[in-house]
């Protein structure tokens, strides 16, 4: 039974733990269309307790009507930069890219309402005693030019990731675990011995190390997703990302398949006849890239069908709502944060610097208690931002720590931490100088975006400047957002802090974000406590949830406090707007969802053009 919530938004951060009842789930997802329900079933709500907005959202929309046939969605991406147009699950970095293959990439395998593995196009057993994965694909799958999908494309994927010429951020510890992938990756083997293929349709994945629970959660252990080795041919997997098979003509096994790409502003996606749920209802969809600027004017228009996002800042402007459409919010899946840069990453592991410019940890929190972050989220997000008090958000109900409060805005208390870590003002210039009296400049890097966007990088420069800090905003102007991460994750030395965001997935284990080989660790810190306390999360021991859940606790506060290489600043409640016409829509932050209702190849369109009154 699937089941329609609301959210209310809550004003006051103090509320977010009465999120944890009513919470779910890329993107993000970036894994693709989730859901679970018949569409009958109850209606949650959350109240903000005593500081309630009364701003209440839907997360899914069903419309009456008859459909008509055929037709054309028209979605927009809402972003101020050209998508990269990487349509590979290997290979690209960024969520633009992920929504992009959303149509057309097709599910292995799907999660359901609690974010562990269902079925997709494959089924999934693990057999803890043996300690291997066992996948089994459904007969008749096709990618889009007709071959059938089998389990070597599972295989070849862990094949490029693998691969000694790959220089993408997907491999980390899970991959390192599979059998022989070590030796495959130093190009010692030719294969990997731990992906044994039994027949087409059944794939077993041997592990070395013990798998804890993070094997049965979807973005866990297990990595879920095929590339077509036919479709690739002989390309060396150092040309793969810019390769025609990526950029140009990209294939899947989802409802839709690529009919043309404009590169960085719009793909346009044909309805695949032979997708193994069933033909698509809708003859074409468009996705087209829109500033943020630009699309309210376009949804009064009547433009679009449906947005994929849209931007908090802009919600003063469409809170009353625009005639023809619904406005959908759910709990985020993801979190903004200010990281701090204390290493490097070698390409297989990170190193951390003792000596790095931001490796005092009082400095570190001085500059997170100097950021009045509510008063942010109130001003520029109407409430729809709001302060986060952990790396672990509170849709995981069953790890989410309520009793780490974060940085709350404390001006004194930075300056005590300050003054304590030897950083005074030895000139009387009104900036502090380094512990050894030496002039000290730190600078930030922050994404161009939203309007926004500046605003609020100039108020935390002043804000530090306001506790003696000297910040400076990197070359003195914010960056290109693919610049910006191509320069972070490159570990560029002119860069001490840097603002980001990511989407955390679907399985709360910070391996992937935070462990030791992580490539995606971008303030490349490391140390053994913190490498013990992952290791607990992933271990057997952690099939016991109460176990996994005290780990889960003591290194929430153990990394916001004791180590704090980066501090979450924003929760998110991310909106979405839907046109009537539309037969049935799911946030994308929901788990679990119906495909058979919400699924790309389900929806249906009930008037032939997008509805405006």
């Amino acid at each position: 039974m699937s089941f329609r919530k609301k959210y209310g938004l809550l004003a006051s951060s103090a509320a977010i733990a009465l999120l944890l009842a009513a919470c779910g789930g890329d993107t993000s997802t970036d894994d693709g269309s989730e859901d679970t329900g018949d569409g009958e079933g109850t209606e949650d709500e959350v109240d903000g307790g005593e500081e309630d907005s009364g701003l209440d959202f839907s997360s899914d929309v069903k419309n009456e009507g008859e459909a008509v046939e055929g037709g054309t969605l028209r979605i927009a991406m809402v972003a101020e930069s050209a998508f990269p147009g990487i349509f590979s699950t290997e290979f690209y970095g960024i969520n633009t890219d992920s929504q992009l293959m959303g149509p057309m990439y097709g599910d292995v395998l799907r999660s359901d309402g609690n974010y562990q593995w269902t079925d997709g196009a494959a089924s999934f057993d693990f057999d803890q005693d043996e300690n291997v994965a066992t996948l089994k694909l459904q007969e008749g799958v096709l990618w889009h030019d007709g071959e059938e999908v089998t389990v070597d494309d599972i295989v070849f994927t862990h094949e490029i990731i693998g691969h000694p010429d790959y220089d993408g951020v997907r491999y980390g510890d899970s991959f390192q675990n599979i059998e022989g992938m070590p030796e495959f990756k130093a190009g010692e083997a030719d294969s990997i011995s731990g992906m044994r293929v039994i027949d087409d349709y059944t794939l077993e994945i041997q592990y070395v190390e013990p798998m804890g629970p993070s094997v049965l959660q979807a973005g866990g252990g297990v990595w879920s997703y095929a590339a077509p080795r036919h479709h690739y041919g002989d390309v060396p997997v150092s040309e793969m990302e810019s390769s025609p098979q990526i950029r140009e003509n990209p294939i899947g096994f989802g409802p839709y398949k690529v009919a043309n790409i404009v590169p960085g502003e719009s793909v346009e996606y044909e309805a695949f006849e032979d997708y193994f749920e069933g033909k698509p209802k809708i003859d074409k969809i468009i996705m087209e890239r829109i500033p943020s600027s630009g699309i309210v004017e376009a949804l009064k228009s009547g433009e679009f069908d449906v947005t994929l996002g849209m931007p908090a800042n802009l919600y003063d402007s469409f809170k009353e709502g625009i005639p023809g459409y619904e406005t959908l919010g759910a709990p985020g899946q993801s979190y903004d944060y200010i990281s701090f840069k204390l290493g490097e990453f070698d390409g297989e592991k990170n190193i951390y610097n003792p000596d790095a410019k931001m490796a005092d940890l009082n400095l570190r929190k001085a500059m997170a208690y100097a950021l009045d972050i509510d008063s942010v989220g109130e001003e520029f997000y109407s409430g729809l931002r709001y302060r986060a008090t952990s790396h672990i958000v509170p849709n995981f109900e069953d790890y989410f720590n309520p009793d780490v409060e974060g940085y709350p805005f404390d001006p004194d208390k930075a300056e005590e931490l300050l003054d304590e870590a030897g950083y005074k003002d030895v000139d009387g210039d009104g900036f502090r100088e380094d512990p050894d009296g030496e002039k000290l400049t730190i600078n930030y890097a922050a994404r161009a975006g939203s309007d926004s966007a500046e605003p609020i990088a100039l108020y935390f420069i002043q804000a530090w400047k306001n506790i003696g800090l000297d910040v400076q905003l990197l070359e003195g102007r914010l960056h290109e957002v693919n610049a910006f991460y191509d320069r972070v994750q490159a570990d560029d030395p002119e860069i001490d802090v840097h603002e980001g965001g990511w989407g955390v997935g679907s399985d709360p284990t910070p391996d992937g974000l935070f462990g030791e080989t992580a490539a995606f660790n971008f303030s490349r810190f490391v140390s053994d406590e913190n490498n013990e306390l992952i290791n607990n999360m992933l271990s057997q021991e952690a099939f016991d949830n109460d176990f996994k859940a005290e780990q889960f606790n003591d290194w929430q506060e153990y990394f916001m406090y004791e180590a704090a290489p980066l501090i979450p600043t924003f929760w998110r409640t991310e909106l979405q707007l839907v046109n009537n016409r539309v037969s049935a829509w799911s946030h994308p932050d929901i788990p679990g969802v119906d495909p058979q209702v919400y699924g790309y190849h389900a929806v249906e369109l009930l008037a032939d053009q997008p509805m405006t009154e």
